[in-house]
């Protein structure tokens, strides 16, 4: 009789842990808010008119919201040519370039939070590292700061040069100093005594900065080769491999251990640790002159491709598998320029 018993109690136990085990990975995929899980498009808008939007698709494909700020956020306006977004923790930051703002929203809900303004001088790009928020500025060729949770203005750091694309890697950040085909250098900066700490050469054209497993990569184009540097953030030196065949390569995005790149129409992958370009495409768009590939993205094997339609319509989005199958098309704001996984 003893022994039933405790047989039946150690079943009994054995049942709760497994509920609890079950309760638990339930709980763990309860969305954060409508906008969890999935994809959050950047529609920039047109200069000049306060009409920047941002869209959302779920990671299946099967939900889709044209303006999520606007409808969660009635009485009140995005801004004018949203240039690019951030993350940290369940905040998302919009940097408004035309309108010298940053929104800060929830990234789940989207639920507006608040505003920063304080010297910003045509704001492009941000990153959140240790708590502050750090934002380039093309007017001011400087790195502006700020608290992460309560936006107050901290500082702001001299680069004295084009201040575009940053990302940051073992403590440190990367600006990327060009833009629009022009410029061939990287900054870093340290973030503990706010100063540039040197210069990194690269090659002219530069156009795309990532940050993965610790290592800073740059992508440059020019009409004589592509280039693709490899940075050891521990030494801040790089090392490169080239094409003179491929050249004009742009738009680069890291997923997984894959690096995809666009020349044209054509999407090109190669591998993290390749030792040549690669210089057949997986597959080609079509071509809509300047349109094409206003955005590019690639998130969890999936591509996505933004066309601005000339800015004369709504923009559109394509998702695409990598061997050019086409997945989803949607209608989105005007000028659709990037894609962030919010998961």
């Amino acid at each position: 009789m003893k022994l039933k018993h405790v047989f039946l109690g150690i079943f009994a136990s054995a049942l709760l842990l497994a509920s609890c085990s079950n309760d638990d990975t339930v709980e763990k995929d309860v969305p954060l808010g409508a906008y969890d899980n999935g994809v959050l498009i950047l529609n920039e808008g047109n200069f000049g008119t306060p009409n920047a939007s941002v869209s959302y698709i779920s990671n299946d494909l099967t939900v889709f919201m044209e303006d999520v700020f606007g409808t969660e956020n009635t009485a009140e306006e995005l801004g004018d040519i949203a240039q690019s977004l951030s993350f940290s923790e369940d905040k998302a930051f919009i940097v408004l370039n035309a309108s010298n703002i940053i929104k800060v929203v929830d990234r789940y809900t989207f639920k507006s939070l608040a505003t920063i303004t304080e010297n910003l001088k045509n704001p492009r790009y941000s990153v959140v590292l240790e708590g502050k928020l750090y934002v380039t500025n093309s007017i001011s060729k400087a790195v502006t700061i700020y608290d992460a949770k309560t936006y107050a203005y901290l500082g702001s750091i001299a680069i004295n040069k084009t201040s575009e694309k940053i990302v940051s890697a073992n403590g440190k950040l990367y600006i990327m100093n060009g833009a629009y085909g022009s410029g061939n250098t990287v900054t870093v900066v340290n973030p503990q005594s706010n100063n540039a700490m040197s210069v990194i050469t690269v090659e002219n054209g530069i156009n795309s900065i990532e940050e993965k497993n610790g290592s800073v990569y740059v992508l440059c184009g020019n009409t004589v080769k592509s280039k693709l540097f490899k940075i050891d953030t521990k030494t801040d030196t790089a090392t490169s491999i080239e094409s003179t065949t491929l050249t004009k390569a742009l738009n680069m995005d890291i997923d997984g251990d894959k690096i995809y790149y666009t020349k044209g129409t054509g999407v090109y992958a190669m591998a993290l640790n390749a030792t040549t370009f690669s210089e057949t495409p997986l597959f080609s768009v079509t071509d809509n002159s300047w349109s094409t590939f206003y955005g590019f993205g690639v998130i969890d094997g999936k591509v996505y491709s933004g066309d601005a339609n000339g800015f004369t319509g709504a923009g559109i989005v394509k998702v695409l598998s990598t061997t050019g199958t086409e997945l989803k098309t949607v209608a989105v704001g005007m000028g659709p320029n990037g894609f962030y996984s919010n998961n």
